[in-house]
């Protein structure tokens, strides 16, 4: 439907200003010549009637059509329409060259002539929560490098089970652990990330987790780039680690007090990423006693700023064990890759 509103007091502005003035002079001047020459007294009175006319005629037409209209709301609300018209035409033309140059999601609002700009990766995070579901983990990791904020997500693996995040187990604000060097490498991040501590069952030191037994954690994560990806991958494992990307294992850990630090290459698509870990029997067969274990881990970009899995962010997931036999096994072990075991 038309809306006639700011027609209607334009030219009601008109009539009632300079406008209504200036015809009303003119009639004036018209009346004195035919009131001098022609002896025609009447223009005076049209005149009049016509001036009356120009300025009262509007609000009279507007009763009666029941035209309710306050015309200095209607010419702000123009002139700011008028506005954003301007602005939105002004920044979409430099839309594509910011857009291209920042390397951030940039629209246009019609509040300002400048593109208003979002990183990807803000852009991405902010609706991360529509795409998640109870089976897949959904990342931004490389939205800023994709130019693109839609959330990549990755479905669990079938029959994994969630991992227990045992912030506890590395408390850095304990004296006993903030010299560590997990709470030492946690204190030099600033991504943003904080990987916390994940182990197989609550408190990582009930009777359910078996001394000698071995168990695994595993997440994927996904490169849409087509590229490879150059990454640090950070680790700490209690007390023994071995760590696996894509089916190989890349490295093995014996010190758990170490954060080790191994150049990894993402491929294009899933990349697997397992973490075993093994603490030591602390009594007989057949369980060995308990004795806590777990794993911290993160996988950053070489410069540090991007992250691409952390331990304890929800990616993380128990399966029934590694992608081939480890190297360098104690010969004292117990063969616990089952979920039934796992999940003593």
């Amino acid at each position: 439907m038309l809306d006639f509103s700011p027609v209607i007091c334009e030219m009601q502005g008109w009539s009632q200003g300079w406008l209504g003035i200036a015809l009303t002079l003119a009639g004036l001047t018209l009346a004195v010549a035919l009131m001098v020459y022609l002896r025609w007294h009447m223009g005076i009175v049209y005149v009049f009637i016509g001036a009356l006319g120009l300025y009262y005629g509007w609000p009279i037409l507007e009763d009666w059509f029941h035209i309710q209209l306050d015309c200095s709301v209607v010419q702000s609300q123009f002139a700011q329409s008028e506005h954003y018209q301007q602005n939105t035409q002004t920044c979409e033309n430099n839309l594509l060259a910011v857009d291209s140059q920042t390397g951030e999601d940039c629209r246009c609002n019609g509040t300002s002539a400048t593109p208003q700009c979002m990183s990807y990766a803000s852009v991405c995070n902010s609706q991360i929560f529509n795409y998640e579901t109870s089976n897949n983990y959904c990342s931004c990791a490389t939205a800023v490098r994709m130019e693109n904020s839609t959330p990549v997500c990755t479905n669990y693996t079938p029959g994994s089970v969630a991992v227990v995040t045992n912030a506890g187990q590395y408390d850095c604000t304990n004296t006993s652990w903030s010299g560590s060097a997990f709470c030492n490498y946690l204190g030099s991040l600033n991504n943003g990330s904080s990987p916390t501590s994940i182990a197989p069952v609550a408190g990582a030191t009930g009777a359910g987790a078996v001394g000698n037994a071995y168990y695994t954690m595993q997440t994927t994560i996904n490169n849409p780039t087509g590229a490879p990806i150059q990454a640090y991958w950070y680790a700490e494992s209690d007390n023994s680690g071995w760590y696996f990307l894509n089916g190989m294992q890349i490295a093995q850990s014996t010190s758990w007090p170490t954060m080790n630090k191994y150049p990894i290459t993402l491929q294009p698509g899933n990349n697997v990423i397992d973490t075993t870990v093994w603490n030591a029997p602390t009594g007989p067969a057949p369980n060995y006693g308990p004795n806590p274990t777990g794993t911290v881990d993160e996988i950053t970009g070489v410069g540090g700023n991007t992250v691409y899995s952390a331990t304890g962010n929800g990616s993380w997931r128990m399966v029934a064990g590694p992608p081939v036999t480890p190297t360098g096994l104690p010969a004292s072990r117990t063969n616990c890759y089952t979920q039934s075991c796992a999940a003593t």
